[in-house]
């Protein structure tokens, strides 16, 4: 089988996930080889080639679209250029896949899906919530009937704030904290509950612990109502002291599931002044967090469901099926984004189907509340 060839667009720490989880599909998916970077951080890049053997580097990522060697892109660089690479890998004929969020507008969205389908490519969007292991044993159990029906679900993450500048920028990164984590929390509750149809958009959000540094939300409670009437309860967050948090939760009319993804895989440690590696809050290895008792994580990439995400996207690629997250997937996460920040900055409860034009970026429907929609 020929091996699928790879291009990485960005050099970030979410990068070098990415090329982990490759690593550890690559024989399972039929062989992969990344042949190139596309970086604007030279020297970055240059290391990140290093420690990866990747063979090739370029500082502009159309280089790599006029070869006919590649077969699939992935995007992983700030908010408000993952809709016009995506865009241009597309009509270059090749799949990709895109980190969360899939653009910062409707119009941008819209027109990747639509191209997607047009060129019968396929969009991978990037959310590993609905791979980790901890959360899909929890869905496989309530689909079985083991809590009755469900009536609710909730996720929740929290940390102290983003590992790279750009995202505390409006214009880079489109929103705060319901862009960077909000957007994992609404598709595991969407993804949890069937992909049922979200009917109305309820929340709130502020600024509490970043005022000095941003104008984005840094933290938000949003909550979803089903076409069933099943409630989704997101609540993310750049404000907690003291390390990470990511849970879930599933109630049913005979029991409840409680899910922690950070809390250990049946290990406890205590370490006077810490250990390396350790994953801390901002995705980096080692650090004070590992200091005093901790849960060790043997296996974190799979524990995160990095690798599952990829292999599913490369085999859909091979095989011509829709993967678990698409590119809809990412589209309908981007409106119930927007409905998000129309009903916390109007205070109300919003109705889907929510497509409000011309919104150059959601967090502006909360900056700028506008009454008119």
């Amino acid at each position: 089988m020929k091996p699928l060839r790879l291009a990485q667009i960005g050099s970030g720490w979410i990068s070098t996930v990415h090329m982990d989880s490759y690593r550890a599909v690559a024989q399972e998916v039929g062989g992969l080889e990344v042949v190139a970077l596309a970086t604007v951080e030279e020297e970055q890049g240059r290391q990140f080639c290093k420690q990866y053997k990747i063979p090739e580097m370029v500082t502009n990522y159309r280089d790599l679209l006029k070869r006919d060697d590649i077969d699939i892109c992935t995007v992983a660089v700030p908010n408000f250029l993952h809709a016009p690479i995506a865009k241009d890998v597309l009509e270059a004929g090749k799949h990709v896949i895109v980190e969360k969020p899939l653009a910062v507008n409707m119009e941008e969205g819209q027109q990747l899906v639509a191209l997607a389908e047009k060129k019968g490519l396929i969009i991978g969007y990037a959310e590993e919530l609905c791979y980790v292991p901890k959360f899909r044993r929890m869905k496989q159990i309530a689909e079985m009937g083991g809590i009755g029906q469900v009536y609710m679900v909730k996720q929740c993450e929290k940390h102290a704030g983003p590992y790279s500048p750009w995202f505390w920028k409006r214009a880079e990164a489109g929103g705060g904290i319901l862009m960077d984590m909000g957007c994992h929390a609404i598709e595991y509750c969407r993804w949890a509950m069937g992909k049922k149809k979200v009917t109305s958009v309820t929340a709130h959000m502020a600024t509490y612990l970043h005022k000095d540094v941003t104008d984005l939300e840094d933290h938000v409670i949003l909550t979803m109502e089903f076409e069933n009437g099943a409630i989704g309860q997101v609540e993310s967050s750049w404000a907690l002291k003291g390390g990470m948090s990511s849970t879930a939760e599933m109630y049913g009319t005979e029991g409840v599931l409680y899910g922690d993804l950070l809390d250990g895989m049946g290990l406890r440690c205590y370490s006077e002044n810490g250990y390396f590696p350790m994953p801390d809050n901002k995705g980096q290895m080692g650090g004070p967090e590992s200091a005093g008792w901790s849960h060790p994580d043997y296996e974190w990439l799979w524990n995160n469901g990095y690798p599952q995400e990829f292999a599913d996207f490369f085999q859909c690629i091979r095989e011509g099926y829709t993967p678990v997250e698409s590119g809809q997937d990412g589209l309908d996460v981007l409106e119930i984004m927007l409905a998000g920040y129309h009903s916390a900055g109007t205070k109300k409860t919003v109705k889907l189907p929510f497509k409000p034009e011309h919104v150059q970026r959601p967090v502006d429907l909360w900056l700028n509340p506008r009454h008119d929609l």
